[in-house]
């Protein structure tokens, strides 16, 4: 008996164990394509609200080109200049410095009193400086590469960080001359070059008045950010420093005065202006470094510049003696 009792107990808890079935975790909600997204936004019934949440579902699973969509039809319907920050963040998350600039300088526009104006423009100055990428294919690996004249240690391929500009990229294997590509660079931009057997030499004689223009312009708007942002920063630096003495100065006047009435109660106002002295003595420094990084930056590469303005790189393309002219 004992044993058919016990034979009936394990069944049972079987039955009951099998029974307590572990429910399901909830699917995660699929993420829109790009075509139901147009959809989605183009609803008139779809608020910035709605727009905005689907670009943080976007954002999180790292589908940037889809967030800009979303968080750029948000401001469409809100007019909410923050978002252009945000939209900023996406494309600079895809490499894209030269957009990520055009919509926080949007941002400054439309908000002129903007809290964060400072390091906005700090930002933009620090875009301003990002190399661009040449990104250099052949079709056999290995082939030495010359940039703007000079030999590189890279083999192709290769990805070859270069200042804004115009350079000259030769690529020569097994003692040949497999081709040469001259191309004009912005800031932050990625321009891949595939060298072939059919590689013609598109070597610039020398460069268009419009373009010359162009390149003057490009380079006056730069220097106008950077010496916004030096403005700014060392701006913050100065007031920093002189609210960090006057605490200093009220917080020594507290401790003389304990020093005079010993008796008395010691006050807490020495230690708080003292405190607020050193955060407003750090944010000095921490402003004075950021002003005269960017502006040292800058001038040095104004300098590189103008040692190079006038350099005449010959190459060989096509059978004939090609002049660059910067």
């Amino acid at each position: 008996m004992k044993l058919a009792a016990l034979t009936m107990l394990l069944v049972g808890l079987g039955t009951h164990a099998n029974a307590q079935v572990v429910p399901e975790p909830p699917e995660a909600e699929a993420l829109p394509s790009e075509t139901e997204l147009a959809e989605l936004l183009a609803d008139p019934s779809t608020t910035a609200t709605d727009a905005y949440q689907i670009g943080v579902r976007l954002f999180e699973a790292q589908r940037y080109d889809l967030t800009e969509i979303a968080w750029l039809r948000a401001y469409s319907l809100g007019q909410d200049p923050t978002l252009l920050v945000a939209v900023a963040d996406t494309r600079q998350r895809r490499d894209d410095e030269p957009g990520a600039v055009a919509m926080l300088e949007q941002y400054l526009a439309e908000r002129p009193d903007a809290p964060d104006r400072a390091s906005v423009e700090a930002r933009i100055a620090t875009l301003l400086q990002s190399p661009a990428i040449l990104v250099v294919r052949s079709e056999q690996s290995g082939h030495a590469i010359l940039l703007d004249g000079v030999p590189v240690e890279e083999k192709t391929p290769a990805d070859l960080e270069v200042e804004t500009g115009t350079h000259t990229v030769v690529v020569v294997g097994e003692g040949k001359h497999v081709g040469e590509r001259t191309i004009q660079v912005a800031y932050g931009e990625v321009v891949q070059l595939d060298f072939t057997s059919g590689t013609t030499s598109d070597v610039t004689v020398e460069e268009s008045e419009e373009a010359v223009a162009q390149a003057q312009l490009a380079i006056e708007k730069e220097d106008t950010t950077i010496r916004r942002a030096v403005i700014s920063t060392g701006s913050i630096a100065a007031a920093a420093l002189v609210t960090g003495t006057v605490l200093g100065f009220m917080a020594l006047q507290e401790e003389q005065k304990f020093r005079d009435n010993p008796d008395g109660e010691p006050s807490d106002k020495g230690e708080l202006f003292t405190t607020f002295a050193r955060v407003s003595f750090g944010l000095a420094a921490l402003s004075a470094v950021t002003s005269f990084t960017l502006f040292m930056t800058h001038k040095n590469k104004r300098k590189r510049e103008r040692e190079t303005a006038d350099v005449r790189i010959e190459t060989r393309g096509a059978g004939a003696t090609v002049t660059l002219k910067f």
